[in-house]
C-alpha cells in the first residue's frame, strides 16, 4: 500500500511542479483560452487564431441575436483562406458554417497555421464565439 500512495504522491507533484524528463512544461499551456467574437453586433472575422502546436479547437457559440452565419475557415503555410470542416457535438453534423445558436463545435487544427471564425451576419443582437485550444 505505501507504494501505490508513493506512486500517487509523485503524480501529485510531478502534476504540480511542472517537471517532465525533458524539462519544464507549464501544465497551464496545454489548454489556451481564446476568443474569436465577444459580444459583436456586426460581422467581422474576430481575432485570429494562431494554432502554433495546438492540435484541436472546441468552439462554444451563444449569444441573443435572433439570427447569425458563422463561416469556419483555416490557413495553411501559403496564407489562403480556406473552409475548415468541424462536428457539431451535439448532432455530429459536420459543416463548414452554422446559423445556430447555443452550439459547440470541434476541429482538428493540426498542422494549420491560423483559424478564423467569420461572422458573416448578426441580427437583433449579439454573438459570441468563444474556444479553447489543445496540444
Amino acid at each position: 500500500m505505501k507504494q501505490i500512495n508513493d506512486k500517487v504522491q509523485s503524480i501529485i507533484d510531478f502534476l504540480r511542479s511542472g517537471m517532465n524528463k525533458i524539462g519544464k512544461v507549464n501544465i497551464e499551456n496545454v489548454v489556451v483560452n481564446h476568443t474569436f467574437h465577444d459580444a459583436a453586433v456586426s460581422p467581422g472575422d474576430g481575432v485570429e487564431l494562431i494554432v502554433g502546436d495546438k492540435k484541436t479547437l472546441t468552439i462554444e457559440i451563444y449569444g441573443s441575436s435572433t439570427s447569425r452565419k458563422i463561416n469556419f475557415y483555416a490557413k495553411g503555410d501559403s496564407d489562403t483562406l480556406r473552409p475548415l470542416i468541424g462536428i457539431n457535438l451535439s448532432t455530429f453534423e459536420l459543416g463548414t458554417s452554422t446559423t445556430g445558436n447555443g452550439e459547440l463545435w470541434q476541429f482538428d487544427i493540426t498542422g494549420l497555421k491560423s483559424v478564423i471564425m467569420q461572422l458573416e451576419s448578426v441580427t437583433a443582437g449579439y454573438v459570441t464565439v468563444k474556444g479553447k485550444v489543445v496540444a
